[in-house]
């Protein structure tokens, strides 16, 4: 695949007319069992760009491996549903094999679920179908070979080197797991069943495996739902992200919804996580209690609780700036939500602050947002969440604050074309769309790429011109 180097600001946004072609890019950039990948491996001459005088780097060759052999979770989970609104029986084949693909527990030969004794999930041993999956899934373990070297061969520092190129990241994430076992399969299965989907489906099987794991690693004292079990690479002990609670309460307010009134027992289980009750606070007394920060004006990224040596806990907030915590957070709680808990006009002034402090904007206006501070980066997808996010604040505003509603208007309609400079139109008469306008760090361990991300940008994209908003049941389309 070409790349464009230099991604450039474009006349017209994309519209509906668009999306067959954006959904067949997402259709074909499968392994040949139909296993969708996150991205499209891009031409030798961009590594060669962006990894040079590091090409062999353990970090540079675990990138390239994941680009060519992984799907990140969650891309798949927006995949699935970008495709079910196609209504074309061969996408719908590719997404109930995904979801029967994670319900399975393997993918192709490789196990794919974090299990006890290697992890452990707030002290409790989980085996079985309630284990977390890991976030990113491949479908052999090795041997894989390097795209730009053509060798199988481990460089220097790449794990278990003794044993050849092979899969090397294993980590159970929570917001990972949100999505793709509820929100992927419950909207691809409400989008092909309605709103009576059977309890007996694979769709409902996988949403309903992970109940008890995510009430085991519910923190009692913050009501928050851990970031990852122990044993995760990277993950700090009795760390919480934001986000990753923002995509569980919206699967298990989806999820209940899904249910009705079929199934008490496991609604009982989505109630004691989401509230509180004699175990403790539930997700919404953490969002109520933990994450706005007065101070900076913006939703907190997560934090971490610690205990002193009496064991009292002690919740200490993270302080950096996350985007999708503003706009997923804004979207999920509700502008009205958010104003009512903390003043009349909070959830405008987060998206104000947010919009500032991350926002490219080129001669006075807004094209996108980036992941953190920076005003250089955007990334597609978060900034298809921000137009998301936009609508639903301004329809919010709309009679209270029409002045608001139109900004938040205007920001949604001008992110949409922003975007626009990330579309690769490929030889084929397939659409994709680049992860980001430039090569960097993100801020949150992982890469901006310009390389085509035909899992959740392209899959944002389908849904923006759908106008499909994933974190409600149906979409909440009219």
């Amino acid at each position: 695949a070409t790349q464009p180097i230099a991604p450039v600001a474009q006349v017209q946004p994309a519209t509906v007319a668009d999306i067959p072609a954006i959904a067949r890019a997402m259709a074909q950039n499968v392994t040949a069992s139909g296993m969708p990948r996150s991205y499209v491996e891009p031409s030798n001459d961009y590594y060669r760009e962006v990894f040079k005088g590091r090409e062999n780097a353990h970090e540079s060759v675990i990138e390239r491996l994941m680009i060519r052999y992984e799907l990140n979770i969650y891309d798949g989970a927006v995949w699935q549903i970008a495709l079910s609104l196609q209504g074309n029986p061969a996408y719908q084949e590719l997404v109930e094999a995904q979801t029967r693909r994670l319900l399975s527990g393997r993918a192709g030969s490789l196990g794919i679920l974090a299990q006890s004794p290697a992890f452990t999930y707030n002290g409790q041993p989980v085996t079985g179908d309630g284990a977390f999956i890991f976030r990113s899934i491949a479908e052999i373990y090795g041997p894989m070979t390097d795209p730009l070297t053509n060798s199988s061969v481990a460089p220097a520092g790449f794990p278990q080197a003794e044993q050849g190129l092979h899969k090397a990241d294993f980590r159970p994430v929570l917001g990972e797991n949100a999505w793709a076992t509820i929100i992927g399969p419950i909207q691809s299965a409400y989008l092909q069943h309605g709103s009576q989907i059977p309890m007996d489906s694979p769709a409902m099987r996988l949403a309903v495996s992970k109940l008890k794991s995510f009430e085991v690693m519910q923190d009692a004292f913050t009501g928050g739902v851990l970031y990852a079990p122990a044993g995760t690479p990277g993950a700090q002990e009795g760390g919480i992200s934001a986000e990753n609670n923002i995509s569980l309460l919206a699967a298990l307010r989806m999820l209940r919804e899904a249910i009705g009134a079929r199934d008490p027992a496991t609604t009982r289980i989505i109630d004691e996580l989401i509230t509180r009750d004699n175990k403790g606070p539930g997700i919404e007394d953490y969002f109520t209690e933990r994450v706005y920060n007065p101070a900076q004006g913006i939703l907190s990224s997560g934090g971490f609780v610690s205990r002193g040596l009496d064991g009292t806990p002690h919740f200490e907030a993270y302080e950096n700036l996350a985007v999708d915590v503003q706009t997923w957070g804004l979207t999920v709680l509700g502008a009205d939500w958010v104003d009512k808990q903390f003043g009349e006009g909070t959830a405008f002034r987060i998206w104000s602050n947010t919009r500032q402090r991350a926002g490219l904007i080129e001669n006075g206006v807004l094209q996108g947002v980036g992941y953190t501070d920076g005003t250089s980066m955007l990334s597609g997808e978060w900034t298809l969440g921000a137009v998301r996010m936009a609508k639903e604040m301004a329809n919010t505003y709309r009679i209270s604050h029409p002045d608001w509603a139109q900004q938040l208007r205007q920001d949604a309609d001008n992110m949409l074309l922003g975007v626009q400079r990330l579309k690769v139109s490929n030889p084929d008469g397939s659409i994709g769309y680049l992860y980001a306008n430039m090569d960097g760090p993100t801020g949150f361990g992982w890469m901006a790429r310009r390389i085509q991300h035909t899992g959740a940008t392209n899959g944002w994209m389908i849904l923006t011109l759908t106008d499909f908003n994933p974190f409600v049941l149906g979409g909440g389309v009219e």
